[in-house]
């Protein structure tokens, strides 16, 4: 009997996994999304453990996991010295943080049981994204003038988190099409990039332009540096790909001048350096330890704008948790980053790398904070940070042992 629930679950979980990450260009709202995750993926693994398939205490071989868990850890504690301290806060940040932990271990897990998983996955879903942008462009701008705003539906309603998930897309679907020999498909996958990074202009969010610009460039550059064969052409097809990326841009703002004063004349930066004027005199008054993970934020903008959260997550957690809270989080990431280039310098893998660097530059001027129900940077930042600890653990996560998965739920992973 316990044989075949193992290896129900064994089934259930990389197939509710992908369906879980679809969801987040698919779902109708984050509510739906969060239940999913917590029914369909979180529970089925925490049999795993129960059943004794997986060894937990093996997750923390790895160092980003360790900084991970110190974070959460840290940001938890700031509960304790808030001026409003809660009980119910205590019990609502504790599941957040432990979902996020649950969500990275599973993607170790299944990254670890099947060598093709991250390939396969990233597949469903830029292609899944490609379909629903190219619905939701349609749809809108047949209502809407061409130089607005896109306005998605369901989790793609906000324009700034539409715009980070598909700027993850195109890291993704970059990544795709260079792994790509046949004519036919470099084709195809050139054009998921298209389609994704134009969904990226179309939200008309700089912070993801901005980030996407700087990772593009890196992974140029580093494809130059480490690709000597180049028996993949990765160099060519990048510099093609890029040139039609420019060309598009280019062809954009010349035949549409209103959309480039839509995004490069927007008065968001201006809120934001006032916002952070604002926050940063708060911060002063709790400058090592912030002031708490419950605590509000209220600025209130000189033509009476009222904003509850600085759209930036450092400066959020510098808001909380204080430069203690800040560090963390920074070591955390660079440790992430420099384990991604790690992996790089050992097979020419640019992924985990380019998706740490653009998952770190997405947060700059966006979002609040990381301890949260299932949000985008759940996709484009702890989704890398996981394989990133993937690459840093040895190939032993139950009883010392990889093969506790069974073939037929090796088969299962999509």
């Amino acid at each position: 009997m316990k044989t075949k629930l193992n290896r129900a679950v064994e089934h259930i979980i990389p197939v509710s996994y992908t369906i879980f990450l679809i969801g987040f260009f698919l779902f109708p709202s984050s509510k739906f999304l969060s239940n999913f995750y917590y029914l369909s993926v979180a529970f089925p693994f925490f049999l795993l453990i129960v059943l004794k398939k997986i060894n937990p205490k093996v997750f923390f071989s790895s160092r980003t996991i360790l900084l991970v868990t110190l974070f959460f850890s840290y940001m938890f504690c700031t509960l304790f010295w808030a001026e409003s301290f809660n009980v119910s806060d205590l019990s609502k940040y504790g599941r957040r943080a432990l979902y996020i932990l649950i969500f990275i271990a599973v993607t170790i897990y299944l990254r670890q049981s099947n060598p093709h998983f991250v390939e396969r996955l990233l597949t469903y879903v830029c292609s899944v994204a490609v379909m629903v942008g190219i619905g939701n462009a349609l749809l809108y701008y047949s209502q809407h003038p061409l130089a607005s705003t896109l306005w998605g539906y369901g989790l793609l309603s906000s324009p700034s988190r539409a715009a980070s998930l598909y700027g993850f897309a195109t890291i993704a679907s970059l990544y795709l099409f260079l792994q790509q020999r046949v004519a036919k498909a470099q084709v195809l996958y050139a054009a998921m990039v298209l389609v994704n990074f134009s969904y990226v202009l179309m939200a008309q969010s700089r912070t993801t332009l901005i980030a996407l610009a700087v990772t593009i460039f890196a992974w140029q550059a580093s494809a130059w540096l480490f690709y000597r064969g180049d028996e993949n052409n990765h160099r060519r097809k990048l510099f093609v790909l890029l040139v039609l990326l420019s060309a598009g841009i280019s062809a954009l703002i010349i035949g549409f001048p209103e959309f480039s004063k839509a995004i490069f004349h927007k008065q968001g930066l201006l809120y934001r350096i006032e916002m952070w004027k604002q926050l940063l005199a708060q911060i002063a008054k709790a400058p090592w330890f912030g002031h708490g993970l419950n605590a509000e934020i209220r600025l209130v903008m000189t033509n009476g704008y009222v904003f509850i959260h600085p759209h930036s997550v450092y400066m959020g957690t510098l808001f909380y948790g204080g430069i203690t809270g800040l560090l963390i989080l920074l070591a955390t990431l660079f440790s992430a980053l420099w384990q991604g280039f790690r992996a790089l310098e050992q097979n020419g893998n640019l992924l985990f790398a380019s998706m740490i660097l653009y998952g770190g530059l997405a947060i700059v001027s966006n979002g609040n904070m990381l301890i949260h129900h299932p949000k985008p940077f759940w996709l484009f930042l702890w989704f890398p940070v996981a394989l990133v600890a993937a690459t840093e653990m040895s190939n032993e996560l139950s009883h010392g042992q990889i093969d506790m998965v069974s073939e037929d739920a090796r088969q299962a992973i999509p």
